[in-house]
């Protein structure tokens, strides 16, 4: 959402496992499994074709906005990842630049040389690039500036110390920084409006998190959305 006018801003595509004896499960119990196994690579791929393909059919009913889809350090590495965007994006026609591809800053940095050959094909695509669960206390913002990415998003557990004045006074800061590096600061796990206040005065745009929604299916967020554009006035 953006925390300054409440328009709705965008969506992340999160993967659950609908287990037949066991319900639903939640992907920190199975991801490690398919990261060891290799298998995230193909799972990755049918998620960000699934994403990109409702993404597509929320813009063919009028609606504007980005969604955002995890990506694996070993998708990244895998040969045809670049060609597995660029396919996703061909069969659903969706629009490459409401799609986000989030990572997270170590699969970034381990070896960045490689990195930045393999984030350069993906940029020219026309995709914007995030990196997920940024502490500013773990690295400074301007060793992302050589890999072009246009988004970070404040780790939650960082956002839920904001009302603390040395977090706060790095949140002012990285804001400042980043309009220097034309990144975007967005804001993960927002769970009460304290924290939107204080995201609000630190001039933070976009935030996420249970105070604003919890996930929901796709047909469920069809419903959302025609009640947020019924009800709250604000653009999508």
């Amino acid at each position: 959402m953006d925390l300054h006018t409440d328009a709705f801003a965008g969506v992340e595509a999160l993967i659950r496992w609908r287990h037949p004896d066991h319900g639903v499960i939640n992907p920190e119990t199975f991801i490690s499994k398919l990261e060891n196994s290799g298998e995230i690579v193909p799972v990755g791929r049918w998620a960000l074709v699934t994403a990109s393909a409702q993404g597509a059919l929320w813009h063919a009913k009028g609606y504007r906005f980005a969604v955002s889809v995890n990506i694996s350090s070993k998708q990244l590495e895998s040969a045809g990842f670049t060609d597995d965007v660029a396919e996703a994006l061909s069969s659903s026609r969706f629009d490459p630049a409401l799609l986000v591809l989030e990572f997270a800053q170590e699969t970034l940095t381990r070896d960045a040389e490689s990195t930045l050959q393999r984030l350069e094909p993906l940029k020219n695509l026309g995709v914007q690039l995030a990196v997920d669960d940024f502490n500013p206390d773990d690295s400074p913002l301007a060793e992302l500036e050589r890999f072009h990415i246009d988004i970070v998003k404040l780790d939650k557990d960082f956002i839920s110390g904001i009302s603390s004045s040395p977090d706060a006074s790095k949140i002012h800061d990285l804001v400042q920084r980043s309009r220097t590096l034309e990144i975007q600061i967005f804001a993960s796990g927002i769970e009460n409006a304290e924290q939107v206040k204080q995201l609000q005065i630190e001039e933070v745009n976009v935030g996420q998190g249970f105070f604003f929604s919890t996930p929901h299916e796709a047909g469920e967020i069809d419903q959302f959305l025609e009640d947020f554009a019924i009800f709250s006035g604000k653009p999508l």
